[in-house]
């Protein structure tokens, strides 16, 4: 009975551990996925010093 107790234990346990690597795996994609789009500037504005155009606008 120990035994079957012990290996539940682990079981339950590896389990809750790939849970939290999932959860924390997603979350570092949404953060990445962040940064793309802060990096990409699709909408973001500035003016050209040259010509004084705007190049888009801020979010």
């Amino acid at each position: 009975m120990k035994k079957v107790t012990s290996i539940l234990a682990v079981a339950v346990m590896t389990l809750g551990m790939a849970t939290a690597v999932i959860q924390n795996t997603d979350s570092e994609f949404d953060f990445l996925n962040d940064i793309s789009k802060a990096l990409a500037c699709d909408d973001c504005s500035t003016s050209d010093p040259r010509g004084g155009r705007p190049i888009g606008k801020i979010a």
